[in-house]
């Protein structure tokens, strides 16, 4: 389905959890953000959790991220034969987190899995592991919240809603204890650019952020973007991990970029940069407030009672008045006394 570029409108191609008799549903969804270049996302049939980018080339696929799990991924694949008969060839990770990795195992040696240095060696230093035994540790807890909510529902509607997530997640528990934690086959420092038949496709490190592994996978020629979970548009995105004040500054790489679409790690494709610097003095404002109560050696958990981002709500919907993540915060107070020395 190829459309003029100047006047792109983000299809939707396929996405039904329907399928023939015999046949396994689709798990993904895939909306066409430029000619041969696809975001994919869960349909909610199974656990995926982060969104994908599929770019379709002359002779092969480069897919963006795997999911959640290695069945998620499998799933994956053969939604993409929906697309194309073409084989994957490169998959790119974005950053290591597990809901962006936990896939790699499932692909063979003919496929190149690549990835920023970091992440290599954080994920055979173990980061994968512990956050995999973090993940089954929550698991039971959230399980119980789910079947809490359904026996407390009234409504009909929210009550089915309960008991269709809890089928999901008591599988995606199951599912979970195959994954073997898989790094990267190939590493950057920096930069790559890739030239699969006329397609470019330029694989970029801008600096810390989200995590120090992020790399945005950039279509110079399509003007589109898949930016992991450096940047997430109208959400603010977990929090809870890197650096803040250095991922502010290094969104202006990122906005330096000639782009007019983006494929996020998370929800749906958009278009424009005017978030980028809503993003940014969200991410200082934040910053600057926990620095602050830091130095004043005020606890984290009142740190987190104390902070007021609310003059942030017109552009994020999940700031409702004074308070934060204790999480997000004591992710920033670790930042500074690494800094310092303190620990």
């Amino acid at each position: 389905m190829k459309q003029p570029a100047a006047a792109l409108i983000f299809t939707l191609l396929i996405g039904a959890a329907t399928a023939a008799p015999g046949q396994t549903p689709m798990a993904h969804r895939f909306i066409q953000v430029a000619p041969g270049v696809y975001a994919a996302l869960g349909n909610g049939t199974i656990e995926t959790r982060s969104s994908n980018m599929v770019i379709v080339n002359a002779d092969d696929v480069l897919l963006v991220d795997t999911n959640i799990t290695p069945e998620a991924t499998r799933r994956l694949i053969d939604d993409i034969k929906t697309l194309t008969d073409k084989p994957i060839r490169y998959v790119v990770n974005t950053h290591w987190h597990y809901d962006h990795t936990d896939g790699n195992q499932v692909f063979g040696p003919e496929v190149t899995i690549i990835g920023h240095e970091n992440e290599r060696s954080g994920i055979l230093a173990g980061v994968l592991k512990n956050r995999l035994a973090l993940e089954f540790q929550n698991l039971p807890g959230q399980l119980e919240n789910i079947r809490k909510q359904i026996a407390e529902a009234t409504d009909p509607a929210r009550k089915k809603q309960a008991e269709d997530r809890l089928k999901v997640q008591e599988v995606y528990q199951e599912q979970l204890k195959e994954t073997v934690p898989t790094p990267p086959t190939m590493t950057i420092a920096d930069h790559l650019t890739l030239f699969r038949g006329d397609r470019e496709v330029r694989l970029l490190y801008l600096g810390r952020g989200h995590s120090d592994t992020d790399l945005m996978v950039y279509l110079p020629k399509e003007k589109v973007v898949a930016t992991g979970d450096f940047f997430e548009g109208p959400g603010t995105g977990a929090l809870a991990f890197g650096f803040h004040d250095e991922w502010a500054n290094n969104l202006e790489k990122l906005k330096a970029l000639d782009f007019e679409t983006v494929v996020p790690g998370h929800g749906e494709p958009f278009k424009g940069k005017d978030q980028i610097a809503y993003f940014q003095a969200f991410l200082r404002d934040l910053w600057n407030q926990a620095q602050t109560l830091h130095d004043q050696k005020v606890p984290v958990a009142e740190a987190a009672k104390r902070i007021d981002l609310s003059a942030h709500r017109e552009h994020y919907r999940n700031i409702n008045g004074a308070g934060f993540q204790e999480a997000t915060v004591a992710r920033i107070y670790q930042v500074l006394d690494q800094r310092s020395g303190s620990n």
